[in-house]
């Protein structure tokens, strides 16, 4: 069973003493201190801390009530409430200060060990709570993985698009990737050039701007022809419905669409830069 702290300010050191037996008695712990005024009390909690605080509504130096709004202002120290006064005002103004309980004398020793007992297990309880929270929010704080930055989110969303295309694991897709952020990054209304994009991919991919361009195009081609045939098998596929006219010339489409049919001899064109401006809207798009 856990043993409470006490500290007892009342300036009727009879009325203390009956205190300090009652708390004996009951088994509710230990008394670490009196005072008869609050002011003396006020310097040893400064220093001191305790559980749970007995304390008179009348003092010499200051009345109850502020001396409890102070003790709850440091920490969350209990404070019961002892006084001879009835006024409900007075009553209800000590509750608002944050008292646990109001005991009126004369003192009966059921009832003080009946009260300090119900105080003592709501501390404990608030406590264990408190525990428990602070437990919790640490093991968050050390699990929570750290926020990704707004280029990787637009990375992820590239791959994921062009894996549902499925040029994911094209040799291009790093390409388009470099090439679709090289235009995100730029600011709202800025005009960019294929020649601007295909020098920075180059430089990134550490190869020429023709390499570069070749192996974007036959991605992007693959990738037409991989939603075409989806088109085929199904007009109402999802990645047909959300990825064809969005990154393609609808008539392109269409005519990617009829060569696998064999009704064309050639597919359908491709437009680099329009690709690459779909791609940078989708990756940036909530």
């Amino acid at each position: 069973m856990i043993k409470y702290l006490f500290y007892i300010v009342d300036d009727d050191i009879a009325i203390r003493r009956m205190l300090r037996e009652f708390v004996r008695e009951g088994q509710l712990g230990e008394v670490v201190g009196e005072a008869e005024r609050g002011d003396t009390a006020l310097q040893f909690l400064a220093s001191t801390p305790v559980d749970i605080v007995l304390v008179d509504l009348l003092l010499p130096d200051m009345d109850g009530i502020t001396l409890v709004r102070s003790v709850k202002s440091r920490g969350d120290t209990a404070c019961v409430m002892i006084s001879e006064v009835q006024a409900k005002d007075m009553v209800g103004e000590a509750y608002e200060a944050g008292i646990e309980f109001f005991i009126h004398k004369p003192l009966n020793s059921r009832e003080v060990q009946a009260v300090l007992g119900k105080v003592s297990e709501t501390l404990r309880l608030k406590r264990a709570v408190g525990n428990i929270y602070r437990s919790v929010s640490e093991i968050a704080s050390v699990e929570r993985p750290a926020p990704r930055s707004r280029t990787d989110r637009a990375r992820a969303k590239m791959r994921g698009v062009l894996h549902d295309m499925g040029i994911g694991g094209d040799s291009g897709a790093r390409d388009l990737e470099e090439a679709a952020l090289f235009i995100a990054n730029c600011q709202v209304g800025d005009m960019f050039a294929v020649k601007d994009l295909l020098s920075f991919v180059a430089g990134e991919s550490q190869t020429s701007q023709k390499a570069a361009e070749q192996r974007m195009r036959r991605a992007i081609s693959a990738a037409l022809r991989h939603l075409a045939a989806l088109g085929l098998e199904d007009y109402g596929n999802p990645r047909f419905e959300n990825y064809a006219a969005t990154f393609f010339d609808f008539n392109e489409v269409r005519r990617e669409m009829r060569s696998l049919e064999g009704e064309e001899t050639y597919g359908g064109k491709v437009s680099l830069k329009g690709f690459l401006s779909a791609l940078a809207h989708y990756s940036l798009a909530p």
